[in-house]
């Protein structure tokens, strides 16, 4: 069939406005499993102490009927600490930008902040949760990561090889050493071990870190309890068992099982987040920077560090397949 005479087509118009979605889609992912867990704590200076203690071993205690009483032995304090670290980032956008019409926001400097703030929540979780040592530099003081910090109840996966943890030596924190050897999948002895040793130690794990591969891997693991969808009264569906299964019941309790995009996926770490805190120097905070220019400038900045506030309750299980 023709078009008939002097049709007006959107094909012939040059007024016409496209088709943009006024929702702007973000990919890149934003969870962070360890600061979300962490406790929130308060730091009063950049170089934040924890102070640790530990009972006797349990002894046999008989004492002799008219005994003089003699003091038993007090093991001393143990301190240790680790440096806040400032985590930043700062937009700048031209006087124009804030002013032409743009699609899904209004304001320029409004969403590149609000993409920063999630951006540094990342760099937060990056540094908390892998194998960064503590430092003072002048190019900024940097925090212990867990995985420096946790240097007592060790698994390996494969050899040891040149593994070690040094742990906090002579007032810092220092990096691990990887073991060198090709890493090794997971398995479930390897996890009951590590539990056993922090248990031993006076912690009991309830979260355990792992990469995407070793996720799954822990999802075959006999110990993993069966996870169910409920069903309304009215639903004629079965009950569907839940693919992410992700609490493993060991014999010193629960640990539930998390993937993380930011841990380094060849370390497994479990914690006892009753020992585990953010301690904050300075909150999240934004301001706007001195003009300079034709633009405008904004940071945002938060100032604290991990605390592992004793690292005997956590352990690791190094050298596994990510």
């Amino acid at each position: 069939m023709a078009v008939p005479a002097n049709t007006v087509l959107v094909s012939s118009r040059t007024n016409v406005k496209p088709d943009v979605e006024e929702v702007i889609k973000m990919i890149s992912p934003v969870d962070t499993p360890v600061v979300t867990m962490a406790k929130p704590i308060k730091a009063t200076g950049k170089y934040h102490e924890i102070l640790n203690d530990e009972l006797a071993n349990a002894a046999t205690n008989v004492n002799a009927e008219g005994d003089d009483d003699a003091a038993s032995a007090s093991a001393a304090l143990v301190r240790t600490a680790n440096r806040c670290q400032i985590v930043k980032s700062t937009a700048s956008v031209s006087a124009t930008s804030e002013v032409v019409g743009l699609y899904g926001y209004k304001s320029q400097m409004a969403y590149e902040m609000a993409k920063r703030a999630k951006s540094v929540k990342r760099d937060l979780e990056f540094a908390a949760s892998r194998n960064q040592p503590s430092a003072a530099a002048g190019a900024g003081d940097t925090m212990a990561g867990l995985e420096s910090s946790i240097a007592t109840n060790i698994v390996y996966s494969s050899a040891q090889g040149a593994g070690a943890t040094p742990g906090f030596v002579g007032g810092d924190t220092a990096a691990p050493t990887d073991t060198g050897n090709a890493a090794v999948a997971l398995t479930e002895a390897k996890l009951k071990e590590a539990m056993r040793l922090a248990w031993n130690n006076g912690g009991q794990p309830d979260m355990m870190v792992v990469g995407p591969v070793t996720k799954q891997i822990c999802s075959g693991f006999g110990g993993i309890a069966s996870l169910y969808r409920d069903q309304s009264v009215n639903d004629m569906k079965p009950a569907s068992i839940m693919a992410a299964a992700d609490v493993y019941v060991s014999d010193f309790g629960e640990i539930k099982i998390i993937p993380s995009r930011h841990s380094r996926g060849q370390t497994a770490l479990l914690l006892d987040t009753d020992y585990l805190a953010m301690a904050t120097l300075r909150p999240w905070q934004t301001y706007e920077l001195s003009k300079t220019g034709d633009n405008k400038k904004s940071s945002i900045v938060w100032e604290g560090c991990v605390v592992c506030q004793t690292e005997k309750a956590h352990a690791k299980i190094v050298n596994v397949t990510g």
